[in-house]
C-alpha cells in the first residue's frame, strides 16, 4: 500500500498462458536420456505402464498442489507450501533438498544437450576424422552450456514469454508428431507390434524401477502455482491449469515412448537389450530408424528442451537459495542483490557451483535418479503439507479447488512416492548415496547456524517479561489470554498447578494480521496484546517462573500451536466464554482446533460465579472411569490439594463402575453414585460445589464435539466456573484426527 493505493502484480496469465508454463517445465531433458535407458531395464511393456502410473501419481500430487494453490494463491512453490505446513527443521529440510533438486536437474539438462549434441554430431564426417573421446566431449559440452546460461543469469537477460510458449509448443509438437505418425506407422507395418511381445521381460519389480528412474519428467508442473499472483482468476484457472497439464504430458510419454518401441530397429538382439546397450541416446536412434529425418528431429527437440529447462532450472534455483537466505535460515549474504545487475549473484555463485560439479563428476544415470529420488522426496512432504494445512486451517481458507476423496488420495501418493524413492536404489545406490549426503549436510547446517534462525523469530513473536529461575527439566504451562477480564482467572489456576509440580509458566497472546500483510507490520496493533499480559502478570504471585509473550501469526491456532510447540508444553490452558447458540463450533472455530490437535493436555476454564468466593472448599469431578479419566483425576488431585479442597467423585448411571484408578488418584475423595438422567444429574450436584471439574469422552456419532455431549452440555449451562480436561493421546490421536475419527 503506497499513499493508500493498493499495489499488485497485473493479472494477465490466462489457463493457455499456465498450461504452457507447466508442459514447458514437465517436457524437459528428462524424458530424452530416462526413457531409454528405462526401456534397458524394464522392456517394451514396462516403460509405457510406467508412464501411465507415473502420471497417476503425479495426477494426485497435482491435486495437492492444485488445492493448495487455490487456496494460497499467493504463495508458490513446493517449499513455501511445506514451510507453511511444517515450519522448523521440515521446513528448512524441503528447501535445501527443493534448491538440490533443482540444481541437480539443471546438471541432468547440461548433459542431455551435450549427449544429443555429441549424438547429431557423430554423423558428420568431420567430428567422426577428429576421433574425440565421446564420454570426454560430452563434459565439456555440458560445462560449456551451464557456464554460458551462468552468464545470461548474471547478466539478467530477461526470459521473454512468447519464445518460452513457442519452445513449449515445439517441444510437445514434435513429441505429438512423432507419436501420432507411430500410430500411421503400424497399420503400414503391423508387424512391429511384435516388439511387445515381450511385454514385461525382466519382472514387474523393473516397472517400478523405470517409474521411479522417470518420474523427474513428471515434475514441473508445480511452477504453475508460481504464478498465483498474475494469473486471471486463479483460484480456478491454476488448480485447472495444474490438473491439464499433466494429462497432457502424460498422454504426450506414452505416446511418445510408443514410438521410439515400434521404430526401435534392433536386428537379431532383444530390444530391451538393444535399448540397454545405446542407453541416453536409444531413444534418438529409435525415432532415427522410425521416420526420415527422425534423427535431426528428435535431437533438435532434446537440444531445445535442454536449454530451456537449464536457463529455467538456474534461475529457479538461485531465487530458491535466495529465499531461505531472507528467510533467515542461510547466511545473509546468500540473499544478497548485485548493486548493478540486480541478481541474487551469491545465491547464483553457489548453485552454478553444484551444477557443473555434478555435471563433471557423476555419469548422467546417477544424475537423473538423484534429481528422481529428491523430487518424490519433496512431492510426498507437499502431499503431507497439505494433509496438514486442510485438517488446521481448512476453517478459514477460501479454497478454489478441493480434492475429492481426502485424505486418501495425497496418502496414496504419499505411500507410492516413498516406494518409488526406494527403489530407485536399484537403479542408482550412488544416487541414494548422493542424496543423503547433502540431506545430512542439511542437518548440519539447521543445527550449526542458530543466529538466523533466531532473527527469523524476532519477526514472529515478542517477550514482554520474564522471570528467571534456576534452570532444569520443569512442567511446562502455557496459558493463552486474549482480554483483560478472563487473563487473570487463567493465569491464578494455571498458577496453583505449576506450584503444585514444580512448573513454570508461559502466558501468551496472539496478535494477527491477513495472509497477504508481512507479520513484521503486526507490532503495530500489538499494544492490546501488551496489556493483556501485564494485567495476567499483575495477578501472578510470583513463586513460580512466568514469561510473557507475543506471538505473530496469521491465525490465533498457528499462533497457539506455535507457542505449545516452541515450548514444548504438558499443558495447555485457554479460556471459554460459553456456547453461542448460532455457531457451529462447540468452543469456537479456532479453540475447535486447538484442543484437537495440541500435542499436550489441555484445560479449557469457563469462568462462573466461582470466581466470587474467596476460597473452593468443594470440588466436582463426574466420570465414568477409563484411562482418560484417571489421568485427568491427577489434575484434579492437584487443584484439591492446593485449596485444600474436599472433591466428590460422581457417576451418574445404573451400571456398576470401576473407579479404583480414578480413587487412588484423589486423595480422600468421596465417591457418589446417583442414577436418573445424567446431565440433569450433574447440575444438581454442581449447586453443592465450587468447582466443575469433566473429563473428555468417547463418543463416535457426534463428530464435531470436542470433549462429548455430556461435558458440554454441562459446561454451557452450569454458573459454576468449569473446567474442561483433555488428555492427550498422542499418535493414535493424530491417526484418527487425519483419518477423520472422532478421538
Amino acid at each position: 500500500m503506497e499513499n493508500g493505493e493498493r499495489v499488485e502484480l497485473s493479472r494477465g496469465l490466462s489457463l493457455t498462458h499456465l498450461m504452457m508454463m507447466g508442459m514447458g517445465m514437465m517436457i524437459g531433458a528428462g524424458v530424452f536420456v530416462a526413457t531409454g535407458i528405462a526401456i534397458g531395464f524394464a522392456g517394451p511393456g514396462g516403460i509405457l505402464v510406467a508412464f501411465a502410473l507415473n502420471g497417476l501419481i503425479a495426477f494426485f500430487s497435482a491435486m495437492s498442489f492444485a488445492e493448495l494453490a487455490s487456496a494460497l494463491p499467493t504463495a508458490g512453490g513446493a517449499y513455501t507450501y511445506i514451510d507453511e505446513a511444517f515450519k522448523g527443521l521440515i521446513g528448512f529440510i524441503s528447501g535445501w533438498m527443493n534448491w538440490f533438486a533443482l540444481t541437480v536437474a539443471g546438471s541432468l539438462y547440461a548433459i542431455t544437450f551435450a549427449t544429443y549434441t555429441v549424438f547429431l554430431l557423430e554423423g558428420t564426417s568431420w567430428f567422426t576424422n577428429l576421433n574425440l573421446e565421446h564420454e570426454l566431449v560430452i563434459k565439456l559440452l555440458a560445462l560449456a552450456i551451464a557456464l554460458v546460461f551462468v552468464a545470461i543469469n548474471y547478466i539478467g537477460v530477461s526470459e521473454t514469454g512468447s519464445i518460452e510458449n513457442l519452445i513449449t509448443l515445439g517441444q510437445m509438437g514434435t513429441l505429438a508428431f512423432i507419436g501420432l505418425f507411430s500410430i500411421y506407422y503400424i497399420f503400414v507395418h503391423p508387424e512391429k507390434l511384435a516388439h511387445f511381445n515381450d511385454f514385461v521381460p525382466n519382472g514387474w519389480d523393473k516397472v517400478l524401477m523405470a517409474m521411479g528412474f522417470t518420474y523427474v519428467g513428471f515434475e514441473g508442473y508445480e511452477v504453475i502455482a508460481h504464478a498465483g499472483e498474475e494469473a486471471v482468476n486463479p483460484k480456478e484457472t491454476v488448480p485447472k491449469a495444474i490438473l491439464y497439464s499433466v494429462v497432457a504430458v502424460t498422454a504426450t510419454y506414452i505416446l511418445f515412448a510408443f514410438a521410439a518401441i515400434v521404430g526401435a530397429e534392433p536386428g537379431n538382439v532383444p530390444l530391451t537389450e538393444w535399448f540397454a546397450e545405446l542407453g541416453p541416446v536409444g531413444m534418438g536412434e529409435a525415432i532415427k530408424d522410425l521416420m526420415p529425418y527422425g534423427g535431426l528431429l528428435i535431437t533438435l527437440a532434446a537440444i531445445f528442451s535442454s536449454t530451456s529447462a537449464l536457463n529455467a532450472t538456474i534461475y529457479s534455483s538461485t531465487r530458491v537459495l535466495f529465499a531461505i537466505s531472507r528467510d533467515g535460515r542461510l547466511p545473509s549474504f546468500f540473499s544478497r542483490i548485485h548493486p548493478v545487475r540486480r541478481v541474487p549473484h551469491y545465491a547464483l555463485f553457489a548453485s552454478s557451483l553444484i551444477i557443473l560439479s555434478v555435471a563433471l563428476i557423476f555419469p548422467i544415470e546417477d544424475v537423473a535418479a538423484s534429481a528422481d529420488i529428491v523430487f518424490l522426496l519433496i512431492f510426498l512432504l507437499v502431499n503431507a503439507a497439505v494433509i496438514r494445512i486442510r485438517n488446521e486451517r481448512g476453517d478459514e481458507l477460501d479454497y478454489g479447488f478441493q480434492m475429492p476423496y481426502f485424505p486418501y488420495i495425497p496418502l496414496l501418493a504419499i505411500l507410492f512416492q516413498a516406494v518409488l524413492s526406494l527403489w530407485v536404489f536399484n537403479v542408482s545406490p550412488t544416487a541414494w548415496a548422493i542424496t543423503l549426503t547433502w540431506v545430512a549436510i542439511g542437518l548440519i547446517v539447521y543445527k550449526s547456524y542458530r543466529g538466523a534462525r533466531v532473527e527469523r523469530f524476532k519477526s514472529e513473536r515478542e517477550k514482554v517479561f520474564e522471570e528467571e529461575v534456576e534452570a532444569g527439566a520443569r512442567y511446562r504451562i502455557v496459558v493463552a489470554v486474549s482480554n483483560e477480564r478472563t487473563a487473570p482467572v487463567l493465569v491464578r489456576y494455571a498458577e496453583r498447578i505449576a506450584k503444585q509440580v514444580n512448573g513454570e509458566l508461559f502466558v501468551i497472546s496472539v496478535v494477527t494480521v491477513p495472509e497477504q500483510t508481512p507479520l513484521e507490520e503486526a507490532r503495530q496493533f500489538a499494544d492490546g496484546a501488551r496489556k493483556v499480559l501485564r494485567v495476567a502478570r499483575e495477578s501472578v504471585s510470583g513463586d513460580v517462573r512466568v514469561e510473557g509473550i507475543i506471538y505473530y501469526s496469521h491465525s490465533v491456532y498457528r499462533g497457539i500451536m506455535s507457542a505449545v510447540r516452541d515450548k514444548r508444553a504438558d499443558l495447555l490452558i485457554l479460556g471459554w466464554e460459553g456456547r453461542s447458540r448460532w455457531s457451529k463450533y462447540v468452543l469456537g472455530s479456532n479453540l475447535d482446533r486447538i484442543v484437537r490437535d495440541a500435542p499436550c493436555n489441555v484445560i479449557v476454564i469457563k469462568p462462573g460465579e466461582t470466581e466470587r468466593k474467596e476460597k473452593v472448599e468443594r470440588i466436582l469431578f463426574p466420570t465414568r472411569g477409563g484411562r482418560n479419566a484417571s489421568k485427568a483425576a491427577e489434575l484434579v488431585g492437584l487443584l484439591a490439594e492446593s485449596y485444600g479442597a474436599n472433591v466428590t467423585v460422581l457417576t451418574v448411571s445404573e451400571a456398576k463402575m470401576n473407579l479404583d484408578a480414578v480413587l487412588q488418584r484423589i486423595p480422600n475423595a468421596r465417591l457418589e453414585v446417583r442414577g436418573g438422567n445424567v446431565i440433569e444429574g450433574i447440575l444438581r450436584e454442581c449447586q453443592k460445589h465450587d468447582l466443575l471439574i469433566m473429563g473428555a469422552t468417547r463418543e463416535p456419532l457426534f463428530r464435531r464435539l470436542i470433549f462429548g455431549e455430556v461435558p458440554e452440555k454441562v459446561a454451557s449451562k452450569c454458573r459454576k466456573t468449569v473446567l474442561l480436561v483433555k488428555i492427550n493421546r498422542g499418535i493414535r490421536a493424530r491417526i484418527n484426527r487425519l483419518v477423520g475419527r472422532r478421538e
